[in-house]
């Protein structure tokens, strides 16, 4: 446990609860409910500050809080993995957003105290989609692992059986199949992938059915799932606008399967408090990448129950104009904030005061 931070109790206080007691909806390293601050929408929290004051302390103390209790993810958006695509990776199919993505799904699926693994099937669809842009029949080895691991982020509980790699096998095997010749392979993996996922009568396959029957509301797309997946994978090679367009799309992916491993009322009670997101040096692509998106999509009126905390080297950001202030001390009982119109009125911007992270000798 961090005790040692400094000014500490606004942040992790259990009685009265302190600021991310009152967001998540639990006490800090206990399972105790907590009642929200923020019932219909938490503030996006940006710790604020230079170099030193301990921000990435706090973030971590955070993660050793909540995890095992809550979903919870940390992602530093300042780590070589989203600096560059891996060498055998086309650019046009990578990006930071996207790395960053699997990164945080991959530690938010892990089990949690009285409720299992939550998979990510909206997110998995539409990051498979993407990475067969890239793909050609000669890369079948770098098919196959890239394949699995997106798929994998699929998986709940149900599917952690000799089953599950079965499946995941030979939907993988229906994918190399369907990359002969030396076309473009994004359509025919897509058509793949969809059959696959209309086969079988069991829960994860309707869920799975579900997750790709979501995207047919996306613009453009006439009701069909197909041509949404596509749509998104040619966005995203594009680049500039047209890919952060298919990144948001992504983030609101992920937010969602989110929002699916909360509904109902066995669901809730299984799973107390809200799932967690921390993001270090915010300011970095990956991390606006991930911020940006969820601000936009709030003001926009799309809403999520995620949390996120993260830290930003600086005292202010451009996407942060109109975010909301408060001293870390100030938080210490209740926010009063109140988001306004534009995307950056959902955050709220929390300077470090120094030494807040920093554990005294």
């Amino acid at each position: 446990m961090h005790t040692g931070l400094h000014d500490r109790g606004a942040l992790f206080d259990a009685d009265p609860p302190g600021l991310a007691s009152r967001l998540v909806g639990l006490r800090p390293y206990q399972p105790r409910a907590t009642p929200y601050e923020h019932p219909e929408e938490p503030p996006f929290v940006v710790f604020a500050g230079g170099r030193g004051l301990g921000k990435t302390a706090v973030l971590l103390a955070l993660r050793d809080a909540y995890r095992g209790h809550t979903p919870t993810a940390l992602v530093d958006a300042e780590d070589r993995q989203f600096g560059a695509p891996p060498p055998d990776r086309p650019a046009e199919s990578w990006s930071p957003v996207g790395q960053a993505l699997t990164t945080a799904a991959e530690q938010l699926a892990e089990p949690v105290k009285g409720a299992g693994r939550i998979g990510f099937p909206r997110l998995s669809c539409g990051l498979l989609a993407v990475a067969a842009g890239g793909w050609s029949a000669r890369d079948v080895p770098r098919v196959r692992q890239e394949a699995e691991r997106v798929l994998l982020l699929g998986e709940t509980d149900s599917w952690l059986s000799g089953f599950s790699g079965r499946w995941t096998s030979k939907v993988i095997s229906r994918l190399v199949a369907s990359m002969s010749g030396t076309g473009p392979m994004t359509e025919p993996v897509i058509e793949a992938t969809l059959e696959a996922f209309t086969e079988g009568v069991s829960p994860a396959h309707r869920r799975l059915r579900g997750a790709a029957a979501w995207y047919r509301d996306c613009p453009n797309a006439d009701g069909s799932p197909k041509l949404a997946l596509i749509l998104l994978s040619r966005h995203f090679r594009a680049g500039g606008d047209s890919r952060r367009h298919a990144e948001r799309h992504l983030v609101r992916a992920l937010l969602a399967d989110l929002d699916d491993a909360y509904a109902g009322v066995v669901q809730r009670s299984h799973r107390r408090g809200r799932p967690l997101l921390l993001i270090d040096n915010v300011q970095e692509r990956a991390g606006l990448g991930l911020m940006e998106p969820v601000l936009r999509d709030r003001a926009d009126g799309i809403r999520d129950q995620a949390v996120f905390f993260a830290a930003l080297r600086g005292h202010t950001h451009p996407a942060l104009r109109n975010a909301g202030r408060l001293d870390l001390p100030e938080t210490a009982r209740a926010t009063g904030w109140r988001p306004g119109t534009s995307p950056s009125s959902r955050a709220l911007l929390v300077p470090l005061p120094r030494g807040a992270g920093q554990t005294p000798a």
